[in-house]
């Protein structure tokens, strides 16, 4: 009926007009004709002497009737029908919208996501030769930051009406991912050649300026390329592949396009399971202390030692700090690590002389962090090791960042009687004015003015001897060596330098040998006073 109405309109009337001739017609054959042939088949009584009257007003009665069984129901139904095409399509228009919603983004009316990869599935179960471009904003956020999240709606609008643009001059199609990032995608095959033009194109475009805030701003764009004949052939692939080549030209400087390497993505996987296995050895103590006398001059007896990490993999090998220091500093585990190695050096110290000390580096953030000297003496407390036998060692990189901050943590140290060194003396460039502002107790020459051969910087040596002495700090030299003997730890002890250390007197071990050579002497002791 819905069909018919839609088709006809006048089709219903017509048809409850015949159905209702045919009821008066069928009344009237009965009454006249039918009635009496049906009792007597019936062996009824049946009176047939009833007046003409009588029997129309029967047909009237039952046409009637019949006429209003017809006509309420089919008007009720009618209604039924009409409020159930109306539901249907304010249904379908909420359907529509929503769809359009879910495929479509509502601020820059590009694809969204997931339109965008519905489009790829499509394109690819095609077999068809598709390349697409990864497109993420560099430095966007500073203009969320400069202008607020209007001004910021903006610039991503212009954005997404440029890479439109883009999208028709070479038949493809632009898409918004999400937040600041965008993707174009582009059907049949394109060399390198060109993709590397259209690439450099949309970066140029990206970048010219927006005046949509109210102060004109400029942004940059890093573009990451994948091609399903080459790269992948699964849509998902296909986008991790262009993710990939997008964020190897992030790390290489931004505002510049990549094809995707699968080496490069091999140095990544690689350089994340080394992370991994970074973050393990941390929790699992596997970066442990190994430890480098300190002698005292003129005799070159031991006063203890500095405190050094290494790397105790687990396949035996031994990993040296340039191997996983710069790693740690960017996971943020450097002071994880220190707090281990704390507690590591002082339970393998609580077996060793109860004189010698431990001198331990420590980083820049460390060093700055307002929490680090309490904490680093309730764990000394805790492991049951004296405050004046622990030293903290700092470099002039860490005190250029945050010099106020720094002052204030080693005055802290100072009251708890933990002392300070300054490492690497004599390579900064402002090491006399750090000295007067700090408070440091020692200061340790750089290797590099004991370099072989050379005897070139011993003035400069005798000058930061001398400098120390009307400070009245304690000095340590470093990289002493066996090509040094017999001069040189006799020429240091003679103007004024206190305590050695290097190769000479021992190289790092592990604490499990240093009860015993603590006890044992030192065989270049005598070949030294020779």
């Amino acid at each position: 009926m819905n069909d018919l109405n839609r088709r006809n309109p006048c089709r219903l009337p017509m048809l409850l007009s015949l159905t209702l001739l045919t009821i008066v017609g069928l009344s009237i054959l009965w009454e006249f004709h039918l009635e009496a042939y049906v009792m007597h088949w019936l062996n009824l009584p049946y009176d047939g002497d009833f007046e003409d009257a009588e029997r129309w007003r029967f047909v009237l009665t039952s046409s009637g009737f019949s006429m209003i069984s017809l006509i309420v129901p089919t008007i009720v139904l009618k209604r039924m029908v009409t409020s159930t095409q109306l539901s249907y399509r304010r249904l379908q228009r909420i359907q529509f919208q929503t769809e359009t919603l879910a495929k479509y983004d509502s601020l820059s009316a590009l694809i969204n996501r997931r339109g965008f990869m519905d489009l790829l599935c499509e394109r690819l179960a095609q077999h068809r030769c598709i390349s697409i471009m990864l497109i993420d904003l560099d430095h966007f956020k500073a203009i969320n930051d400069q202008h607020g999240h209007s001004g910021g709606d903006g610039v991503l609008v212009e954005v997404a009406d440029r890479l439109k643009h883009i999208a028709r001059l070479h038949g493809g199609t632009a898409a918004r991912l999400g937040g600041d990032e965008f993707c174009l995608l582009f059907l049949d095959y394109r060399d390198e050649r060109e993709l590397s033009d259209i690439a450099a194109t949309t970066i140029q475009r990206v970048s010219e300026a927006f005046v949509e805030p109210s102060t004109p701003v400029r942004l940059g764009a890093t573009i990451g390329i994948s091609r399903s004949w080459i790269d992948a052939t699964e849509a998902s692939a296909l986008l991790h592949c262009a993710d990939t080549a997008m964020y190897r030209g992030k790390n290489a400087g931004r505002s510049m396009f990549n094809f995707y390497d699968n080496e490069y993505e091999r140095q990544l996987r690689a350089q994340a399971d080394l992370d991994q296995a970074l973050r393990h050895a941390v929790e699992r103590e596997e970066i442990v202390p190994f430890f480098q006398p300190i002698v005292t001059l003129p005799s070159q007896t031991i006063v203890g030692f500095e405190v050094l990490a290494r790397w105790a993999r687990p396949d035996g090998s031994t990993g040296m700090p340039t191997d996983f220091i710069p790693i740690l500093e960017r996971l943020g585990l450097i002071p994880a690590m220190t707090r281990s190695l704390v507690k590591q050096a002082c339970r393998a110290a609580s077996f060793w002389d109860d004189t010698l000390h431990l001198s331990l580096n420590v980083s820049a953030t460390m060093i700055t962090d307002e929490l680090f000297p309490d904490r680093l003496a309730e764990q000394l407390r805790h492991e049951r090791f004296p405050y004046e036998r622990f030293e903290v060692e700092i470099t002039e990189e860490a005190l250029v960042g945050n010099l106020d901050a720094a002052q204030r943590n080693l005055s802290k140290l100072h009251a708890y009687g933990i002392s300070v060194a300054l490492d690497d003396f004599g390579i900064g460039y402002s090491g006399l004015y750090h000295l007067t502002r700090l408070s440091i107790d020692k200061i340790k020459i750089d290797r590099s003015f004991f370099e072989a051969g050379s005897i070139d910087h011993l003035p400069m040596v005798e000058a930061i001897l001398g400098m120390a002495r009307s400070l009245k700090m304690k000095v340590t030299a470093e990289g002493i060596e066996d090509f040094h003997l017999p001069y040189l730890p006799k020429w240091l002890a003679e103007n004024g330098c206190h305590y050695a250390q290097g190769y000479l007197y021992g190289r790092p071990q592990a604490g499990s040998t240093i009860a015993a050579a603590v006890h044992a002497p030192l065989t270049v002791c005598a070949a030294a006073q020779n």
